[in-house]
C-alpha cells in the first residue's frame, strides 16, 4: 500500500483536512470561489486511490472540455509530483494506474458518451465531481449506482466541489439532513494560498447578488429571483473555443454620460468579442468609432441601440450611407403573447442560443457579472419581462451594457426577433 500523507500531495488548509477526515460517504466542499475545491478533490482522489490497492475511481466535471481546460491541469500536476503513477492512458477511457494498481479514470459526463457507456458497466470505489452544479442529479445517482467494487476493506465515496446553486445540491446536501451525507463549507478566508487582493478585486467586480453568492457562500442567494441566463450557460459558453465564422456582425449599446458605457461587439459565427467600451464621449465620437469599426470590419448587418440618445448616432451613420438595425426595446414583439416587446424577445433568442451551446463568450469578468444580473419576470399578462435598468439600479446593479451589446450582436431572423432595418437612400 501506498501510504497516504496528504501534505506529500499538498499544504491542506484547515478545511480541506475537516473535508479529506470526514467519514460520510458523500461529501460536498465549496461553497465559495475562492476556497480550494479543485485542489481538495483532486487531493482525495489520490489518497482513496492510495487508501485501497486496486480501487477504481471516476473523476470528472459534466463535459470532458471543461475538465481537461481546468481540473485536469490542477490534477495531473499534483498526482505527477507523487511519483505514485505506473501508467497513463490517454485513449478512451482515459485514465492512471498506480503503482499499487489502482486506477483513476477521467473524463466528461454530459457530452462524454463513450465514458458513460462504459461507466455503465464498471465497478467503482468513489467517484469525484467538480463542480458538480454544472451536472444533474441523475448523473450523481448514475454514479452513486458504480459504487460496487469489491475490496477487502473498502469504504465507498461520492465526493464534490461546488459553488452554491439553487438547485438539487442544495436541496440534498444544505437543506436537508440525508444520512451519509456530509457539506463542508469553505470561503475565500479560509484559504490562504490567494493571490494578495483577491477578493477584493472581485468585490469591485461584482454585484450584490454575486457577493453573497460567491464570495459569502450563500446558497439562498439567487432563491426567487428569475435570472434570464443560467450562471453555468454562462460559464460553459466562456471555457468554448469554437472558430469564427459567418455571419459577421456588429452590435452597440449607447451611453452617453454617467457611469454607463457605450459598447461595440463583433460575433464572427458562434465568436463574440468586445471591440470597445468607451464612458463619457460625445454621440458624435461615438458615431465615429462605429464607422472605424464597419470600415475595418464589414459587417453584414450593424445592430445599434435606438432609443434615447442612441437615436442621434443611428441618425448620423443613416446621413453617412450606412445601413443600420435599429433595435427599439420597446416595440412589439414577433410573439406578444409570450413576450412583452423586442427586448423580452431578444433577450430570450440570445438565452435559447446560450442553452444549445453555441455561444463562444469573452472571459470578461463584467461581462460575466451583467449576464448574471439579467433578470426577468412574468407580468400580469403572463409574458416575460425583462427587469429594466432602471430597477437594476434601484438593486444596487450594474447598467447591462456589455451584455447588451453582446445579445444585439446575436439578435438575428434565427431568433425570433423583430427588429426594423432601414437602408439609406441612394
Amino acid at each position: 500500500m501506498i501510504p497516504t500523507n496528504y501534505r506529500i500531495i499538498y499544504k491542506e488548509t484547515t478545511k480541506q483536512a475537516q473535508f479529506h477526515s470526514s467519514p460520510a460517504m458523500y461529501k460536498l466542499y465549496g461553497g465559495a470561489m475562492g476556497g480550494g475545491k479543485t485542489w481538495a478533490l483532486c487531493a482525495e482522489a489520490i489518497a482513496l486511490s492510495c487508501d485501497y490497492p486496486g480501487n477504481r475511481g471516476y473523476f470528472c466535471r459534466h463535459t470532458n472540455k471543461d475538465f481537461m481546460r481546468t481540473t485536469f491541469l490542477v490534477f495531473d500536476a499534483m498526482i505527477q509530483q507523487t511519483g505514485y503513477i505506473a501508467k497513463h492512458y490517454q485513449s478512451q477511457p482515459a485514465y492512471y494506474e498506480l503503482l499499487n494498481g489502482s486506477r483513476i479514470y477521467y473524463g466528461g459526463l454530459g457530452d462524454d458518451v463513450r465514458a458513460i457507456e462504459g461507466l455503465k458497466s464498471m465497478e467503482l470505489g468513489w467517484f469525484a465531481i467538480d463542480e458538480a452544479s454544472e451536472t444533474t442529479e441523475s448523473f450523481f445517482l448514475m454514479l452513486l449506482s458504480r459504487l460496487r467494487l469489491q475490496l477487502p476493506g473498502i469504504k465507498y465515496f461520492g465526493v464534490m466541489g461546488s459553488n452554491p446553486d439553487p438547485g438539487w445540491l442544495k436541496q440534498r446536501f444544505v437543506d436537508q439532513a440525508l444520512p451519509d451525507h456530509e457539506f463542508i463549507p469553505a470561503l475565500p478566508t479560509d484559504n490562504p494560498n490567494l493571490p494578495e487582493g483577491y477578493v477584493e478585486r472581485l468585490r469591485e467586480i461584482f454585484p450584490e447578488d454575486w457577493i453573497n453568492r460567491f464570495l459569502k457562500g450563500d446558497w439562498t442567494a439567487f432563491e426567487g429571483i428569475n435570472n434570464v441566463y443560467p450562471f453555468a450557460a454562462i460559464q460553459a459558453a466562456i471555457a468554448r473555443e469554437l472558430k469564427p465564422g459567418k455571419p459577421v456582425e456588429l452590435g452597440g449599446d449607447i451611453a452617453r454620460y454617467g457611469d454607463d458605457e457605450s459598447v461595440s461587439g463583433l460575433r464572427r459565427g458562434p465568436k463574440v468579442e468586445i471591440l470597445w467600451r468607451k464612458k463619457k464621449i460625445d454621440l458624435m465620437t461615438i458615431a465615429g468609432l462605429y464607422v472605424q469599426d464597419i470600415k475595418k470590419y464589414k459587417p453584414e448587418k450593424v445592430k445599434l441601440d435606438a432609443d434615447g440618445i442612441g437615436a442621434g448616432v443611428v441618425d448620423r451613420l443613416k446621413e453617412q450611407g450606412y445601413s443600420i438595425m435599429e433595435i427599439h426595446s420597446g416595440g412589439k414583439a414577433r410573439d406578444p403573447e409570450k413576450f412583452k416587446n423586442i427586448k423580452a424577445e431578444i433577450y430570450w433568442g440570445f438565452r435559447e442560443r446560450l442553452l444549445d451551446g453555441n455561444v463562444d463568450l469573452p472571459a470578461l469578468p463584467e461581462l460575466q457579472a451583467q449576464l448574471t444580473s439579467c433578470l426577468y419576470k412574468i407580468n400580469s399578462a403572463g409574458q416575460i419581462e425583462i427587469v429594466s435598468k432602471e430597477e437594476m439600479k434601484k438593486k444596487g446593479l450594474i447598467s447591462p451594457d456589455i451584455a447588451e451589446t453582446v445579445i444585439y450582436a446575436f439578435a438575428t431572423h434565427t431568433s425570433s426577433v423583430t427588429v426594423h432595418f432601414w437602408r439609406p437612400e441612394a
